[in-house]
């Protein structure tokens, strides 16, 4: 798989922060990836989420509706255990795609028109 500069592995939080933040979880969590790994159409992200007052990790898998948007769809959310390793992420990513029929060159996905979105105004508070 030859995909140059759409190939990238970024590692957005170290084992030693994830495990500070499970200690001392925050109030109001949203979520972070910890790790992202980029090829092509598709995404892996390694994420750090709350539930029910602790802090798991998962994977989302995230696709493109054309190769050069720049807006990402979650797709799935394999149940793989998470590493932050890029090669264990790889591996994940690798069977995701071929077990769905994703591509990493071409967008898997007609594209559906839509209408307008329409930003809520913000409260303030």
């Amino acid at each position: 798989m030859v995909l140059g500069n759409e190939y990238r592995f970024e590692q957005l939080l170290d084992s030693g922060e994830i495990e500070r933040l499970r200690r001392e979880p925050p109030a109001h969590f949203p979520g972070c990836a910890a790790a992202s790994l980029t090829a092509g159409c598709v995404r892996l992200d390694a994420v750090l989420y709350q539930d029910r007052g602790k802090l798991c990790m998962g994977y989302d898998l995230l696709v493109k509706d054309r190769p050069d948007s720049p807006e990402w769809i979650c797709y799935d959310s394999p149940g793989d255990p998470v590493s932050l390793e890029e090669s264990e992420m790889l591996s994940v990513l690798d069977r995701a795609v071929n077990e769905s029929g994703l591509s990493y060159t071409q967008c898997s996905f007609r594209e559906l028109e839509g209408g307008p979105v329409h930003k809520e105004p913000e409260l303030k508070l």
